[in-house]
């Protein structure tokens, strides 16, 4: 191994080829004919750690993600465990279906055939942005027998969320890992999300959700008695694909008479993924998320900021930014 000239600023492309349909596989062929093969790692082939180990020995190191926000999870996961010095920043090039993460980092919707050498270029010349990524740890009660899956990550990077949106993701990986041939393009996979959000509608399973939740943002109880079928709180400005469901205001905001902050009364600071605040909205049932997600509804029904965040809940269905459980 050579010495790299001074300035250099290496690049390790992270792919997963599962992801976005073909499109993974077809871009994994790509960046391994552009760059050198070690610069390029196949996620389906032993994960990120052949590349990560790789990546300990290069100062000043750059990373490209291919994948959806579960991807980039695992990537950020994997970096977590390194003990680096300085941690390198991460790009990304969206091929999953909501792609939330990327929409706010301004990597856009989704990769739809543009140029691999424009978007090796555009990593190079990225400005750094911070996100706040937030610690999860979740507990059974000690009296029930019942076990649910494993929680799939400690970290929020982009939401959590329980109810109604939760239900239909579960739905959705279910039917993903049954039946993956199904699923192979972002179109079809967001025209599968479609139908079973309106089946969701109909079957109602999130009903009376304040009768089996509670929560505590900086140790004041919320009120959650409003109807509500689901409740995501936000770390950053985007989920269900590019949905502003806090709202898109560009100046702090007068609370209404239910709504509180943590730390102040009144007013509520405008949402950004990298203030230390994390925004608690509920929905009505998917219907209402279907209406702020065209736009004839302006947000959901905002009910927090707050720093920390306690939850009891016997309802069996959460998400985690790119999975369910």
């Amino acid at each position: 191994v050579t010495s790299l000239p001074s300035g250099t600023r290496p690049l390790i492309v992270f792919i997963n080829p599962k992801s976005g349909g073909k499109q993974g596989a077809k871009i994994l062929r790509i960046f391994q004919y552009l760059l050198n093969p070690r610069q390029v790692y196949d996620l389906t082939e032993g994960g990120p750690t052949p590349g990560l180990k790789f990546l300990s020995h290069l100062p000043d190191c750059r990373i490209l993600c291919c994948g959806g926000d579960g991807t980039v999870g695992w990537i950020l996961a994997a970096l977590d465990q390194l003990d680096l010095a300085r941690k390198p920043p991460v790009a990304v090039l969206p091929l999953g279906t909501g792609n939330d993460l990327a929409r706010c980092l301004k990597w856009g919707p989704g990769y739809d055939g543009e140029d691999i050498g424009e978007i090796l270029r555009d990593v190079g010349l990225a400005d750094l942005v911070t996100l706040d990524r937030w610690s999860i740890t979740v507990t059974n009660d000690p009296e029930s027998t019942e076990k649910g899956d494993r929680v799939p990550y400690e970290v929020i990077n982009n939401y959590f969320s329980i109810g109604v949106d939760a239900s239909i993701a579960r739905k959705f990986h279910v039917m993903r890992e049954k039946h993956p041939e199904k699923f192979n393009s972002r179109t079809r996979n967001k025209l599968w999300y479609f139908g079973m959000a309106s089946q969701e509608q109909f079957s109602g399973t999130c009903k009376d959700l304040e009768k089996l939740v509670s929560i505590q943002c900086d140790g004041m109880r919320l009120d959650v008695s409003h109807a509500l079928e689901g409740i995501a709180f936000l770390n950053i400005p985007s989920i269900y694909g590019g949905t502003a469901l806090w709202g898109q205001e560009k100046k702090a905001l007068r609370r209404r008479p239910h709504e509180r902050r943590g730390s102040s009364p009144d007013v509520y600071a405008v949402q950004a993924m990298d203030d230390k605040l994390m925004e608690i909205v509920g929905v009505y049932d998917s219907a209402h998320m279907g209406r702020i997600k065209i736009g004839v509804t302006n947000s959901g029904l905002r009910l927090a900021q707050c720093r920390r965040i306690v939850i009891k809940c016997s309802l069996g269905k959460g998400r985690l930014s790119g999975g369910s459980y």
